[in-house]
């Protein structure tokens, strides 16, 4: 289940890269777009792979809500697994195919881990080939806090995007009975379920990519505040809710910039351990080298020419 709103940048290239790892059917639901993301999927329906579904977000006003709401779409769907998704997350299997993931062998539930992708001032840090041979021109975030709030809150100059944000979950569809929110995991019975993390698929996230994308997303986010407030009760979006906040002129410029990476900075991030490649990662948590990965290549040997490049210029003036 792919969730979106206002991600023309991306939209084009999440679809064609599920299609990639083998997603049989691509269940788009759409929350409003009005910036030529349903263009781009509509012209994917004929293809019979990819569906629909236009949700009323007047109608989705608390997580209760929500829950019930995304449980209904993944129930529909018929599909013996389901993954929770948004256009920005491009899941990454070791093999390059989801079906060889080993953990959807043993578990019911899957918990995948989630790392920001690296963005310099012209190009995200992320091959437009996102199959195993490239692996090691992905260039993921690893900073590991306790709390990340916390964190944020105490430095709120350091580059947010450097810190592991939550995880997301792959789940078959007969035990889910819920979906928290973020679509970060699915309620069940523990009784009944099994659960695992799984080793050899992980998720790379577009946090940030053009300053335009960013100032979109925020801008959508003031709106929601204003109509559902419900949805953003306790600690739920608390992230988007700093930058809601974040109205004094040039406050969301400086952000994004705060989160682009110059070469300096990307060797520093090396040297800390903050900048992995999707190849080490994955090799790390099997304990065995990926065959397939070209791990010759340099730390950040990604051209803009090779780039998956979102529509729109980063735009950013780095120090």
């Amino acid at each position: 289940m792919l969730g979106v709103k206002d991600e023309v940048e991306l939209i084009g290239a999440s679809i064609a890269h599920l299609r990639r790892i083998g997603v049989d059917h691509i269940a788009v639901a759409d929350y409003g777009s009005t910036d030529g993301t349903l263009d781009i999927v509509s012209d994917e329906l004929a293809a019979g792979d990819v569906s629909l579904t236009h949700v009323d977000p007047d109608r989705v006003v608390d997580y209760a809500t929500a829950s019930a709401h995304d449980l209904a779409l993944a129930q529909a769907t018929g599909a013996e697994w389901v993954i929770l998704l948004d256009a920005d997350e491009f899941w990454i299997p070791a093999s390059g195919s989801l079906r060889s993931c080993a953990a959807l062998g043993t578990a019911d539930v899957v918990t995948v881990d989630r790392f920001n992708v690296a963005v310099t001032p012209q190009h995200l840090l992320m091959p437009a080939d996102l199959t195993p041979r490239h692996y090691g021109s992905l260039q993921l975030l690893t900073r590991r806090v306790p709390d990340f709030r916390a964190f944020v809150e105490q430095h709120p100059l350091e580059p947010f995007v450097t810190v592991v944000p939550g995880p997301k979950v792959v789940a078959r569809r007969a035990v889910m009975r819920g979906v928290t929110p973020g679509g970060h995991d699915v309620l069940h019975d523990p009784r009944a379920a099994r659960r695992t993390v799984a080793a050899d698929l992980i998720v790379a996230h577009v946090a940030f990519s053009t300053l335009d994308r960013f100032e979109r997303k925020v801008a959508n986010i003031r709106g929601e505040l204003v109509r559902h407030p419900r949805m953003f009760e306790g600690t739920c979006a608390w992230h988007w809710r700093r930058w809601a906040t974040m109205t004094a002129p040039g406050a969301i410029e400086a952000e994004f910039t705060r989160q682009v990476a110059t070469r300096p900075r990307l060797e520093q991030w090396r040297r800390l351990g903050h900048l992995r490649t999707a190849d080490e990662l994955l090799t790390a948590r099997l304990g065995r080298a990926l065959p397939s990965a070209d791990a010759a290549r340099a730390a950040w040997d990604v051209s803009p020419a090779s780039a998956l490049r979102p529509t729109g210029a980063v735009r950013a003036s780095v120090a």
